[in-house]
């Protein structure tokens, strides 16, 4: 009996060995195993930003696109309103007799049909005479006092103000009350 006893005491310190070896292994493969799951997760998110910056930046250029195409024509539109002026004035001084009544009218015709074009690509006049002064849309050059009439009305403009769809092309220059 003391031998199957001395037996059992030996096979005991073995077990034990085996399984301190087995909870070092599963400590280790544990620390793996979250290490892995750290990384992993890193990774995801890390991902997961690079997705969301990539999606921001196809909207970011799609919006650019299309705004881009909405003003396109501004700088040729742009190109024409000092030609219209100088067209506008040259019409204005023009003599009033019946030698000339024909090119005048011809002229006014084709006025007419350049501003109708214009304003099909967008461009339109910023009214201003009798509005109230703003300076986004106007560029007061003159003051002047003036009775019956409120401050900061617009009482002549002095040159044409013109916009591209939404946006300013050339403020009005104009003459505002005091």
């Amino acid at each position: 009996m003391s031998r199957k006893k001395h037996e059992t005491e030996v096979e005991q310190p073995e077990e034990t060995v085996e399984q301190e070896e087995k909870r070092s292994i599963e400590e280790e493969l544990s620390e793996q195993i979250a290490a892995l799951t750290t990384e992993l997760d890193q990774v995801r998110n890390d991902y997961l930003k690079e997705q969301a910056d990539l999606i921001n930046t196809k909207k970011r250029l799609e919006k650019e696109r299309v705004t881009e195409r909405k003003y396109a024509a501004m700088n040729v539109a742009k190109a024409f309103i000092s030609p219209l002026d100088h067209f506008e004035l040259a019409l204005s001084h023009a003599p009033d007799d019946d030698r000339t009544k024909s090119f005048v009218q011809g002229f006014e015709m084709i006025l007419k049909e350049i501003k109708k074009n214009l304003e099909t690509v967008g461009v339109s006049e910023i009214d201003a005479l009798d509005e109230d002064y703003d300076p986004n849309f106007h560029q007061a050059v003159m003051t002047e006092k003036v009775d019956d009439i409120e401050p900061n009305k617009v009482i002549e403009v002095l040159q044409k103000g013109y916009m591209f769809k939404d946006r300013v092309i050339r403020p009005a220059m104009v003459k505002i009350s005091e």
